[in-house]
């Protein structure tokens, strides 16, 4: 509801107008919201406590066959994203953030300071935006400088979300947007019904983004099908049979051998090409699919394409050299502002057989695309699908309303960012974007790593998010039960917590050292417990061949010794961390160990994390 100005005194009152007036002068075009609303407690506590990382080891999930490993934290995430800045300082290690935050549609979906907002009340858009800056300005950190975020949002919040993205990301960091089109129009609307969601995606540097192989690209949806069919019918080659139409077409009518000899036809190039394109005109594929209508003398799928001079400008006198027909001998038509390539690349295509010609000379050549060399094309801004996730997870036997299909955010993961190595969902609620992760590295191979992050309101990290990602991984419900054969995997479970962020600085950094291990273990990637002592820890990672050791403590003598002992005894990979008040290491204590590198603790975590608070603060004038 509205703000009540009668209850402010003349001062306040004055004071109030002040701080508008410079808003809105400060901001001459964008997004503006009121941030006098009240604070989110979540926030406010991160000023006086240094938020960290403690693993559940009993709710981790260890599997020797798997080579990758998950993370999933339970708690508020923006104490999640805090912890995990303190990891990176201005070097991110998220290639792909990919969210679903609440929709704000004032049906109990979207809390703020744990009160659902309701749709009456007047500052509900400015307590989303409130919330929603926060977190993602902490996010926008963690990216890598090729790191893309992508966020779905429906018509309650579309607006405000992408020009919130435009204000922290930037307006020319923005990747493209894709209109995803559920197919099932909302049978409660007022108005037109929506059926569909807006997907953003910006990028934390574009320009960096763009300069990987292949951004934005997706497979062709229907090339393997068309590779199949092409692969079957050029089997059929010298061979005397009915066509599949004809044989499906007189199969009720029980014909006799001897008048299905009747039917028999010789086939060769020309009689699978007519199959295939009589297949192809009754598929409902896209024009640029069905485009590769052909197949050639070796069983290739191809289509021809215009060598034409693309630009208005008229081409390079030695671009409109002719090419002579192969059968007749005569020139070719020459497009009328010359050839696209130059001579010597049209000449590579000619002696390669990348050149159709037509039957005579009077037609202009094109240029042969096999489709088995193109089966990508641009990620389109339109994206359909109608899947539903209710029924799968009604067989896992977890209870969730409108979970988010696996086959959505296996579609846009895989079909913005090339190649992400880590993935983070920070508003993971059924775990759908972790699902997403896993089916993906069982379809294809790849090793993607997720970090999914949610709060544990009305137990959904306890009943929906854990058990989900838990029977994905196992196979087994949470009865026990067979579900599948299961997607081997490591999952390492964290709670957020904190310490006290004491005045005495040394103390503070001293506090934090002591329970920053779990922290850097996530960055180390050793989350096997070796040794943990009063002074030091030694950690490992599932093939033992990797190892961080951190001597947590000033320097004393005789556990400083132990501690080199330890390191020098241990065969692999090895990073040592150092507590260090001056953000030094005096690496020479380590010259005699091999394969070390010496790394300081505290100071950088520490100083990233009163920039976080600093960040709030300035956030709040």
């Amino acid at each position: 509801m509205a703000r009540n100005y009668e209850n402010y005194s003349k001062d306040a009152l004055i004071v109030h107008i002040y701080e508008l007036e410079k808003q809105l002068k400060n901001n001459k075009y964008g997004l503006y919201w009121d941030k006098s609303i009240e604070k989110e407690t979540v926030v406010t506590q991160c000023k006086e406590h240094i938020p960290v990382l403690h693993r559940d080891l009993e709710r981790c999930i260890a599997d020797d066959k798997a080579s990758e490993t998950h993370i999933l934290i339970e708690g508020d995430n923006f104490h999640a994203l805090t912890a995990l800045n303190m990891l990176c300082g201005n070097e991110g290690f998220v290639d792909v953030i990919y969210i679903d935050p609440p929709y704000n549609r004032g049906e109990d979906d979207f809390r703020y300071n744990d009160k659902y907002v309701d749709r009456e009340d007047g500052y509900k858009h400015s307590k989303w935006l409130q919330f929603m800056s926060t977190r993602l300005e902490l996010a926008r950190k963690l990216l890598t400088n090729t790191g893309v975020i992508i966020a779905n949002i429906d018509e309650h919040e579309d607006a405000q979300l992408q020009l919130l993205l435009q204000r922290i990301f930037g307006e020319n960091n923005r990747v493209g947007t894709i209109i995803w089109n559920k197919m099932n129009p909302k049978g409660d609307a007022h108005g037109i019904s929506s059926q569909h969601e807006t997907i953003f995606c910006f990028a934390k540097d574009k320009e960096s983004f763009l300069k990987l192989n292949n951004t934005c690209m997706r497979q062709k949806p229907n090339a393997n099908k068309m590779l199949s069919k092409a692969k079957t019918l050029y089997r059929k080659i010298g061979r005397r049979v009915i066509p599949d139409d004809v044989a499906n077409a007189i199969k009720p009518f029980d014909y006799s051998e001897e008048v299905k000899r009747d039917f028999y036809v010789n086939y060769d190039l020309e009689l699978i090409n007519k199959e295939f394109q009589n297949w192809l005109n009754r598929q409902p594929f896209s024009s640029g699919e069905k485009a590769y209508k052909f197949i050639d003398e070796n069983g290739c799928v191809y289509r021809g394409v215009s060598m034409a001079w693309p630009n208005k400008k008229k081409a390079p006198d030695d671009y409109f050299i002719p090419l002579i027909h192969p059968v007749t001998g005569q020139t070719c038509p020459v497009p009328a502002r010359g050839w696209r390539n130059p001579p010597s690349t049209m000449k590579a295509l000619l002696d390669s057989g990348r050149i159709l010609f037509g039957k005579d000379e009077s037609k202009q050549p094109e240029r042969k695309y096999l489709l088995e060399e193109n089966m990508y094309e641009n990620t389109p801004s339109i994206y359909e699908n109608a899947d539903s996730a209710d029924e799968m997870l009604e067989d896992m036997g977890i209870q969730f309303e409108y979970p988010k299909p696996v086959s959505e955010a296996m579609y846009v993961i895989n079909n913005i960012h090339p190649d992400p190595k880590v993935i983070l969902d920070f508003f993971a609620g059924s775990g759908t974007t972790a699902h997403a992760v896993l089916e993906l590295n069982k379809l294809d191979g790849k090793h993607r790593k997720c970090i999914v992050c949610t709060n544990n309101e009305d137990s959904i990290c306890d009943e929906v998010t854990y058990p989900r990602i838990k029977t994905v991984i196992t196979g087994k419900r949470q009865d026990g039960s067979d579900y599948s054969e299961g997607i081997p995997a490591n999952l390492m479970y964290y709670k957020t917590g904190f310490i006290d962020n004491s005045h005495d600085t040394d103390q503070a950094k001293y506090s934090l050292v002591e329970k920053v291990d779990e922290l850097l273990c996530i960055v180390e990637e050793t989350y096997v417990i070796k040794e943990r002592t009063e002074h030091y820890s030694h950690y490992e990672n599932m093939c033992g061949n990797k190892h961080t050791f951190i001597f947590s403590d000033y320097y004393s003598e005789e556990p400083f010794q132990r501690f080199k002992a330890l390191i020098d005894s241990t065969d692999g990979e090895k990073t040592v961390y150092m507590f260090s008040t001056d953000n030094i290491v005096d690496k020479r204590l380590f010259t005699e160990a091999k394969n070390v590198t010496v790394k300081p603790i505290p100071n950088k975590i520490y100083e990233i994390y009163r920039e976080i608070v600093e960040d709030i603060k300035r956030g709040e004038q």
